[in-house]
């Protein structure tokens, strides 16, 4: 089996962990949980219950809203409860969330992604020794002298997977992250032209082997064999991420910013039938893979041949739970071994 990860999603914990077992049952590498209406760490705690060998991934933890202390003390109880199979990803957020929602100041996000980064891995690699972290950066400014965290941990090294759009956000990953999680709205022409080149550039300037780096995205898949459902649903999703000026980059590689301006004046008066109009066929095609089984088989072929692991994301903004549900059971048929 070809290894494939799959986005958990569902109304209830409880049903997170359901599918994540089942995500494991179908021989899945991996199964992600994201970080907007729920935090992914506790998702995961409780999928970790559940299975007992499938990967589990944080799609994406927000670096900037939590100290590199407490990531680091999550990572690791959380490594601890699944026996070692946290992969770490983080994300900077967007400007907007970071200063508007959660109330703290965005900076500069590639430098700041880098310092938390680089803090983290040396609290996850010497907490438990008594040997203090001294960090001091732009944004972080870390002495833990006296601290020691009284547990071995299963890892001292978690991989830390690092999400990004922006082409420097990118080389940003290749240089310094164990992976990269490509975001949705990566598409293959854009994970080709931008993505990939700036990995590699990353990779090569900090002479690091290619092969120990795993290139992973995200990427919403619709099976049915009612396309104008799916095609409806896939929409929906594309238009909920066509609001956010951080995912401009693939938008505007396609040409799509006439459609993105009606879509986020549409957003802002609360019309969100016609945000979902204002969806063109040509973006569905650009941004999610539509279609029949053998259909996606085909589609997330293509692009495995610029990444590693394609993760999959059932439809999921502005449709009921239930029909998210219908694409993840497609999702672990199609594509489960």
């Amino acid at each position: 089996m070809k290894p494939v990860g799959i986005i958990l999603d569902a109304e209830k914990i409880s049903d997170i962990a359901l599918l994540a077992r089942r995500a494991e049952e179908a021989g899945f590498d991996s199964a992600w949980a994201t970080e907007l209406y729920r935090t992914s760490f506790q998702q995961l705690a409780a999928a970790a219950q559940a299975t007992s060998g499938i990967g589990l991934g944080t799609a994406v933890a927000l670096a900037f809203v939590r100290s590199p202390l407490v990531t680091s003390l999550t990572a690791l109880d959380l490594d601890e409860v699944s026996n070692g199979r946290l992969i770490l990803g983080l994300g900077s957020g967007a400007k907007r969330t970071n200063e508007s929602w959660h109330g703290i100041p965005h900076g500069k996000p590639v430098t700041r992604i880098r310092e938390c980064m680089e803090a983290v891995r040396l609290i996850i690699g010497s907490s438990h020794t008594g040997i203090p972290v001294e960090y001091k950066g732009e944004y972080y400014n870390i002495n833990t002298r006296g601290y020691r965290r009284p547990f071995k941990p299963v890892r001292d090294r978690i991989p830390i997977y690092l999400a990004g759009v922006g082409s420097m956000m990118c080389r940003a990953a290749g240089e310094t992250a164990d992976g990269y999680l490509g975001h949705v709205v990566c598409s293959l022409r854009y994970l080709r032209e931008v993505v990939a080149v700036n990995l590699k550039a990353g990779l090569t300037k900090s002479r690091r082997d290619p092969g120990e780096f795993r290139n992973a995205s995200i990427i919403t898949c619709a099976i049915s064999g009612d396309r104008k459902r799916a095609m409806h649903a896939a929409r929906a999703t594309i238009a909920f991420y066509a609001t956010v000026r951080t995912y401009e980059p693939p938008f505007r590689l396609h040409g799509f910013e006439n459609e993105t301006g009606k879509i986020r004046e549409a957003f802002f008066n609360g019309d969100t039938a016609s945000m979902i109009k204002y969806v063109t066929d040509d973006m569905v095609a650009a941004f999610a893979v539509v279609g029949d089984a053998d259909e996606c088989r085909r589609k997330i072929d293509e692009y495995r041949e610029i990444i590693d692991l394609p993760v999959l994301s059932a439809p999921h903004y502005y449709i009921d739970f239930e029909e998210v549900s219908e694409y993840q059971r497609s999702i672990l048929e199609v594509f489960g071994k």
